[in-house]
């Protein structure tokens, strides 16, 4: 048959074999065999073939949409958990509300028309998240004791005994009443009875049977008589029920007892008085489970309106002399509020990551799975099917995976942050807020993140989408040339996007820097920055493209090394990748992207956990901390501090003496903290970084130890002190002391920048640290004879003792159980392992763990699952070339070498791109995430300043694990490799 050379074809008159296949025109073969809808059909079942790929981009979907709902239903949890937790670490009247309306009308007409009205308002207003019924008692103001038991007592003595009445329904309260004798008053008995407290029995010695008889203050001719008919004692613990009201006689140095009658005996018996008040009180009980941060500020507000109202119309009820709303629960609210945002940002700083490495391998995997049914689209392009059904066939397998990642995601969503919950906030934590499973699965909803669901699954069907398209758009001759050697440059190569990128992120760490972190915004009052959460995330896209960049140049320096080396194994790897970056590119920037996430994860975990114990030491100041209920002077101290020392399990002590100065009237009067400490000692207990001074410790306390110029003491100044009042080392300066009421001189010894247990923005004044003894001898000098001015100088002694401890954590327990008694007039008692502890259970921390592990997680199973992929597809699509390598000599073991040596090559530049990625992103975002993990004080926010921290062991077993993994990807494509016969091989792509 003769052809037309020039054409490259036969002649338009020649004859067609008998037995030739028909060659009809494409668009006959279209119109007469599929039409437009049948090459649609056909798409789909060619293009079905790569369900591989098709479950891998589900998977992408699926990790998207998860994380995506996890976001605001975890850091729900964890804001929720930290409100019950205050709600719950309180005491009972701050989250309870209670009403009070007092009246100087003793009248049970007035008594019941209040009584219904304040209950009404109540159920109007605080219905919500109350307990149906509120307590109700009242209470007379306080009245003098004549006659208890066979004892008179003269009324008129300035010390005279006093009492109240407290009118009760003994019906409701029997069980809130535990009885030591007698029993409770009965109603309708001749004589009105009463029921006492022990230490009022105690004390007076008086019990059931006895009389009490009482008379108004001024007026002592009308008075009330009971009999007593019990003596019950209050529960040591504050009784729910009384809402922390705790029955005792010491009302701030005064004794008034309380006496316990109905409320018809309260009223009888008090009607002929005509000056007295009495208190009626209403207790609404929370229900803690009713309330959420979803609902807490509609709570607030309802709070805001009883108040509003009791103000309004109870106080306008006649009768009525004033009305008092007592609760912490809106003010409890109110700080959770402005906490919200600043402690969930680091939370949404990782997740933001996590979600766009699931976005990017969604991407990642559609784009292999058009690469991967490269014969299928061509063959359907040779046969008519248009470019728009491609795109129509493969954005319907993007909605199909779509809608089942968003129906399936919530679901698993709130298992996942529940998961988490339970997992790493401790059980205490939730027992002791009272969150219980139920509550938890209220708040983990899976209809509140809906929308969350929908735009993460259309976010993975956008990338689908978007990589059919760039692929439908190209002819058959274009698509296999694309494949062979790219042609067009990537748009964000094109245009430089990754430079624009880098820019952004100078600039975005430039403001960052310039004005602060979070903890520098939230002590300004002006919130968190938007960069905060964006310049971390283009900070890692940005570092992944430009490892995309050097991909090419460093495969190329690669093929010149192996170039002067024996074999062809590496001179043919680099070269492969050299020529083709764009097939490499996708898996190299996912390994980049997760790497340097994951080290990143493992580095603010491992931070947090040292910052949490870095936070507790400064808070403490020393592995213990004892203080006094007041100065121990005239040799106490030095007594107080050898009997501690000989405890067991003490090693050091170091008496300290703590108070409060203030800068002289022409410097603004401001409070300045200062710790006096005995500098001998102080380096055997204290915390110490090398951080908190430019100046080493010893040669700072030296400094304390030699006394300056005459009537001058050495200090210590904060950063913040110094550049306040402009004092350098060797200045002097004047402060007022209270414990002498005048002035004295201090000279600069040397600047802090931190000192364990101050803080320098507490107080406007910040703080001193100054020497003991020589601070006590400045007010024993005011107080010298030749001043004329005397004082008590009994108190001038240590009121504080920093402790060095050893031993078991069982033994420290019984060491602080030792200290708390009353022989060591103890105030309070700080132990540092119990405040890290209690920092390390704090649900914020702990949920920022559990969210880092899951990051950490996510970005090493999406790495391994992509090189698998990869590798398991490019051993398919180069199954030709390796079959005609073997047939021209190339062993198997050197075509897997070959293969081996392409992914190690994309492995290597992954790592190394992404560890240094990794470090960078850590070293410049972590210290601006600084932030309070129990309450946010603006005052304590960053101090002491964050260290950062690698734990090798933990970032080792990452890198571990993903080179295992790796390892087993490559065995499998080796070995996909090995399988492929010569004859297979060049059948693939057949229609």
């Amino acid at each position: 048959m003769r052809l037309d050379v020039a054409r490259g074809r036969p002649p338009a008159n020649a004859r067609r074999p008998r037995n030739a296949p028909s060659r009809r025109p494409t668009g006959l073969w279209r119109s007469r065999r599929t039409g437009p809808g049948a090459a649609g059909r056909l798409a789909g079942l060619r293009l079905v073939r790569g369900w591989p790929l098709l479950l891998a981009v589900g998977v992408g979907m699926l990790v998207a949409v998860v994380l995506v709902c996890t976001v605001p239903l975890y850091t729900g949890l964890v804001a929720n958990v930290q409100l019950q937790r205050a709600i719950h670490s309180g005491a009972p009247d701050t989250y309870n509300i209670q009403a009070v309306a007092s009246s100087t009308s003793v009248s049970v007409t007035d008594r019941d028309g209040t009584n219904a009205a304040v209950t009404a308002l109540g159920a109007r207003t605080l219905r919500a998240f109350v307990q149906p019924q509120p307590s109700y008692y009242v209470i007379s103001d306080s009245m003098l004791l004549i006659e208890a038991g066979g004892h008179t007592y003269n009324p008129a003595r300035p010390d005279a005994l006093q009492a109240t009445y407290t009118g009760v329904d003994f019906a409701s309260t029997a069980n809130h009443l535990p009885l030591v004798a007698g029993a409770l008053p009965r109603a309708g008995s001749a004589n009105p009875q009463a029921l006492i407290t022990k230490e009022m029995a105690d004390t007076l010695h008086i019990g059931p049977g006895d009389a009490l008889t009482m008379a108004e203050f001024g007026v002592h001719s009308i008075t009330s008589a009971v009999t007593i008919s019990g003596v019950w004692q209050p529960s040591a613990s504050d009784d729910l029920y009384w809402n922390g009201r705790r029955f005792a006689a010491d009302n701030g140095g005064v004794t008034i007892y309380p006496v316990l009658v109905s409320s018809d005996v309260f009223f009888s018996q008090l009607a002929p008085f005509k000056d007295l008040a009495i208190h009626q009180n209403w207790i609404f009980y929370t229900r803690a489970d009713a309330i959420s941060t979803s609902n807490m500020l509609a709570v607030s507000s309802s709070i805001g309106l009883f108040r509003s109202r009791m103000n309004g119309d109870v106080q306008s009820i006649k009768g009525v002399s004033g009305v008092d709303t007592q609760t912490g629960l809106d003010h409890t609210i109110a700080d959770i509020q402005s906490q919200q945002a600043l402690l969930a940002l680091p939370l949404y700083v990782i997740v933001v990551q996590i979600v766009g490495l699931a976005l990017l391998f969604v991407a990642a995997m559609a784009a292999l799975l058009v690469e991967g049914q490269s014969q299928e689209i061509t063959t359907l392009k040779s046969r008519g099917a248009s470019g728009s059904q491609l795109l129509t066939t493969f954005t319907a397998q993007g909605l199909l995976l779509g809608l089942i990642a968003a129906v399936a995601g919530p679901f698993l969503a709130a298992l996942l942050a529940i998961g988490l919950i339970r997992r790493f906030v401790a059980g205490s934590v939730l027992t002791g807020a009272g969150i219980s499973s139920s509550y938890l699965t209220q708040l983990a909803n899976p209809t509140a993140v809906i929308l969350p669901a929908l735009v993460g699954a259309l976010l993975g069907v956008g990338a689908v989408i978007v990589t059919a398209w760039q692929s439908a758009q190209m002819d058959v001759l274009a698509f296999r040339r694309e494949q062979a050697r790219p042609t067009r440059v990537p748009f964000w190569k094109r245009y430089y996007l990754d430079l624009a990128l880098v820019a952004l992120c100078l600039i975005g760490y430039l403001e960052l820097g310039q004005f602060g972190a979070a903890s520098t915004r939230q002590a300004l009052g002006g919130g968190t920055s938007p960069l905060l959460l964006v310049t971390p995330a283009l900070l890692l896209l940005a570092g992944a493209l430009i490892v995309l960049r050097v991909l090419p140049l460093g495969a190329q320096a690669g093929a010149r090394t192996a170039a002067k080396r024996p074999g062809l194994t590496a001179l043919l790897a680099f070269a492969q990748v050299e020529r083709n970056p764009g097939r490499y590119s996708r898996m190299t920037l996912l390994l980049v992207l997760a790497v340097g996430l994951g080290l990143f994860a493992l580095t603010f975990d491992a931070s947090l956990t040292h910052n949490v114990s870095d936070r507790a030491a400064y808070a403490v100041g020393a592995d213990a901390r004892l203080t006094t209920l007041s100065g121990l002077g005239n040799g106490a101290g030095d007594t107080q501090a050898k009997r501690i020392a000989q405890l067991p399990g003490v090693a050091a002590v170091s008496p300290a003496y703590r108070s409060r100065a203030s800068t002289t009237p022409d410097e603004g009067s401001n409070p300045v903290d200062v710790l006096a400490i005995d500098p001998a000692t102080f380096t055997t207990v204290a915390d110490w970084r090398s951080d908190f001074a430019d100046t080493p410790l010893p040669t700072l306390l030296q400094r304390l130890r030699t006394t300056g110029a005459t009537g001058r003491q050495p200090a210590l100044v904060s950063a913040d002190f110094a550049a306040q009042y402009h004092v350098r080392v060797g200045d002097a300066f004047t402060l007022t002391i209270p414990e002498a009421s005048d002035t004295a001189v201090f000279s600069v010894a040397g600047i802090v920048h931190d000192f364990p247990t101050l803080f320098p923005q507490r107080l406007a004044g910040s703080f001193i640290v100054t020497n003991m003894a020589d601070y006590f001898a400045s007010i024993a000098l005011i107080a010298t004879p030749s001043t004329g001015r005397s004082f008590d100088t009994s108190q001038l002694g240590p009121n504080e003792f920093w402790l060095k401890l050893t031993g078991t954590p069982a033994q420290q327990s019984a060491l602080l159980k030792t200290l708390a008694q009353p022989a060591y007039q103890t105030k309070d008692l700080l132990s540092l392992r119990d405040q890290i502890a209690a920092g390390q259970s704090n649900p914020v921390s702990a949920g920022m763990r559990g969210l880092l592990l899951v990051g950490a997680v996510t970005a090493a199973l999406l790495a391994v699952l992509g090189s698998i992929i990869q590798s398991l597809l490019a051993t398919r699509q180069r199954a030709r070339q390796f079959a005609v390598l073997r047939t021209i000599g190339m062993a198997g073991r050197e075509l897997t070498g070959l293969l081996l040596s392409e992914q190690v090559v994309v492995y290597l530049f992954g790592l190394i791109g992404g560890t240094i990625l990794g470090l960078l992103l850590t070293t410049a975002t972590l210290p601006f995430l600084q932030f309070s993990d129990t309450t946010v004080n603006a005052a304590t926010l960053g101090v002491p300043p964050y260290t950062l921290t690698f734990t090798w062991q933990t970032v080792a077993s990452f890198y571990a694990a993903l080179l295992v993994a790796f390892g087993v990807a490559l065995l499998i494509a080796a070995r996909y490799a090995n399988s492929i016969g010569l004859g297979k091989a060049l059948r693939l792509g057949e229609d």
